[in-house]
C-alpha cells in the first residue's frame, strides 16, 4: 500500500514538471504564430501598396513624391484603397508607419519602394518593432507626368 502512495506522489511531480514544459512550448508557439500572422498581413498590405505605387501616375519632377501620390499609396497600404478609410487592414497600422521612396534612373522614375517603420507587433509576452520591414520594391511602370 505504501509503494502505491509513493508512486502517486511522484506522478504528481512528474505531471507538474511536464505540464510546465508543455505550457511554455505551447505559449511560445502561439506567440510566434501570432507575430508571424501579423507580419504576413503587413507584407501583403505593403505589396499591394507598392504595386499600386508602381502603376499610378507620378506627378513630381523630383525623387520626392507629391503629397497626393504619397497619401494615395499610404492609404492603399493602410486601408486597402486609395481613399482614406476608417478601419486599417492591420490593427494599429497608421499612415505614419508607411514610407514611400522613389528612385530615379536617367531622370525618370525607375523603382518605387514601400516599407513599414515604427509599427509594433503586439505579442503575448513582448512586442516586435518593424524597422523598414516589410519592404517591397517594384520597377516603376506608370505614367510619368511631372507638370
Amino acid at each position: 500500500m505504501r509503494k502505491r502512495q509513493r508512486r502517486a506522489g511522484s506522478s504528481v511531480v512528474e505531471f507538474a514538471l511536464g505540464s510546465t514544459l508543455l505550457l511554455s512550448l505551447f505559449s511560445g508557439s502561439l506567440q510566434f504564430g501570432y507575430a508571424f500572422y501579423r507580419y504576413n498581413a503587413l507584407q501583403t498590405a505593403v505589396n499591394s501598396g507598392a504595386r499600386y505605387a508602381a502603376l499610378r501616375t507620378y506627378d513630381s519632377a523630383t525623387e520626392t513624391p507629391s503629397s497626393a501620390y504619397t497619401a494615395a499609396v499610404k492609404n492603399t497600404v493602410v486601408y486597402g484603397t486609395a481613399a482614406a478609410g476608417t478601419t486599417p487592414v492591420v490593427p494599429g497600422l497608421t499612415a505614419s508607419n508607411v514610407s514611400v521612396a522613389m528612385k530615379f534612373v536617367n531622370g525618370v522614375p525607375g523603382t518605387v519602394t514601400v516599407s513599414i517603420s515604427g509599427y509594433r507587433i503586439p505579442a503575448f509576452f513582448t512586442q516586435f518593432t518593424c524597422t523598414n520591414k516589410p519592404s517591397v520594391t517594384y520597377a516603376y511602370q506608370g505614367y510619368y507626368s511631372p507638370y
